[in-house]
């Protein structure tokens, strides 16, 4: 791997900071970490990000010997796949995000909250117990987003969760009513899940056999763990 560094400085911090610090280099690597290889899914994971971009990003990781790109042979998709060096990384990558979910204050993040990526990162993250039926699906209603934007649906089947935008006809078996901030706060383990559940700030609705695991299949962030730890005065940015 060859970082040519514009500090001017041979310390190997500075050599890593100049390529790692780059805009949205983390959140890639990020996507990757979490399972996404093509191209489309990659952007997925970071909506606000420009698709030329991105394909400048993942040839400047293919260059540097992060990714690997590969191209399957029945019908042609091309697919990210970490190298040894991309590997190395993912403990830097969950450092970081661990970091700032004990330090960093919350409040901000709040006031511009990307849709896409939440629904993105709750169906990655969700768990598909065995004790629900297949299929099992859950409707997302976010009572403060444009129209377009308000309806989501978690299709558990098969093992793995799908997220749909569009009413297929769905035979809903769980609906959660919420606002986009109260679901961003619970997800991220701000909220307590229960206790929204009690003032009803997320209202759930079904069989009670499904609601009263809710919190066990709907999931959390990876860093909402960490989140009881929160030390009381954190940095503002």
């Amino acid at each position: 791997m060859n970082i040519k560094g514009s500090y001017g400085q041979y310390c190997p911090l500075a050599m890593s900071a100049e390529f790692l610090c780059q805009r949205w280099t983390m959140l890639i690597l990020r996507e990757i970490i979490f399972g996404s290889s093509t191209f489309n899914d990659i952007a997925r994971g970071v909506p606000r990000m420009s698709r030329t971009l991105l394909s400048n990003r993942l040839k400047e990781l293919v260059k540097v010997g992060v990714i690997d790109r590969h191209e399957r042979k029945t019908g042609g998709r091309i697919e990210y796949k970490f190298t040894k060096a991309g590997e190395a990384l993912k403990p830097v990558v969950f450092s970081m995000g661990e970091w700032g979910q004990q330090w960093l204050q919350s409040k901000p993040s709040l006031e511009n909250i990307d849709v896409n990526l939440l629904m993105w990162d709750i169906r990655r993250n969700t768990n598909p117990l065995p004790q629900l039926p297949d299929p099992f699906i859950v409707h997302i209603f976010l009572t403060d987003v444009p129209d377009k934007k308000a309806d989501h649906w978690l299709v558990y089947e098969n093992g793995e969760v799908d997220l749909c935008h569009i009413d297929t006809g769905f035979d809903v078996n769980v609906t959660i009513e919420v606002s986009i901030q109260k679901l961003t706060e619970i997800w991220m383990g701000w909220v307590n899940f229960d206790k929204a559940i009690k003032d009803r700030t997320m209202i759930i609705e079904g069989p009670n056999q499904y609601t009263s695991i809710a919190r066990d299949w709907l999931g959390q962030s990876t860093v909402a763990h960490l989140a009881k730890n929160a030390p009381e005065l954190q940095i503002n940015y």
